[in-house]
């Protein structure tokens, strides 16, 4: 399915390859030198649109991920498909990928993101992703201040070898952001957990920062 590293330079990953779109050609929006997150999320609520069910042409490149339910605040960063196949991560136990080759944030489609659980010194990103639950927000922003709100709609866990692939990554109706970390036991001898998590959310709103 994709490549989640979870406990330092360890890695889980799947046979199954991702599908993908052609190369985003959106990638020179990304901000390198998006600020670091501060001390508490502080989460865009100024709301200039909301609507159902809607999708933008293009979708947008996040440099921030927000969910206010386990108080996580993160930078986003583009990460791409490994020479195996496997969905990269970033090297940073605090930071979020996004499949940059794959469907944007808020176009229709799959958008996925990954991030670790865990890492030598204790929990990471994705930690407490699992306490998540239907209708609690998540929000992404870009450099400009675009601010997507999702609202997530279930969360699941897959073993490793039964995790759908087309369901996380293929066509979808509709624009979905899925979140995707590492879970259950870790086996040393496979170098890897035995589940993964997915977060699946659908878009709801747009918003724009003060």
């Amino acid at each position: 399915m994709l490549m989640i590293v979870c406990i330092g330079s360890s890695s889980c990953s799947s046979p199954a390859k991702p599908p993908l779109n052609p190369p985003a050609k959106h990638l020179t929006e990304f901000n390198k030198s998006a600020s670091p997150p501060a001390a508490k999320p502080q989460i865009p609520l100024v709301i200039k649109k909301r609507a159902q069910n809607i999708t933008l042409a293009t979708g947008i490149v996040p440099v921030e991920l927000f969910i206010p339910a386990i108080q996580l605040q993160a930078q986003v960063e583009p990460v791409s498909v490994l020479e195996d196949g496997q969905m990269d991560i970033p090297q940073s136990t605090d930071k979020v990928g996004f499949l940059s080759t794959g469907i944007l944030p808020g176009a229709t489609g799959n958008a996925v993101m990954d991030g670790h659980v865990d890492s030598y010194t204790g929990p990471a990103v994705f930690f407490r992703l699992k306490k998540l639950k239907p209708g609690d927000e998540v929000l992404i922003r870009n450099k400009s201040g675009r601010v997507l709100q999702f609202n997530v709609e279930s969360v699941e866990t897959f073993k490793t070898a039964d995790a759908p692939v087309q369901k996380i990554f293929g066509p979808a109706d509709g624009a979905h952001l899925n979140l995707i970390t590492c879970t259950g036991k870790y086996s040393r001898s496979k170098k890897e957990h035995e589940a993964r998590l997915v977060v699946f959310t659908k878009l709801q709103e747009v918003r724009y920062g003060q």
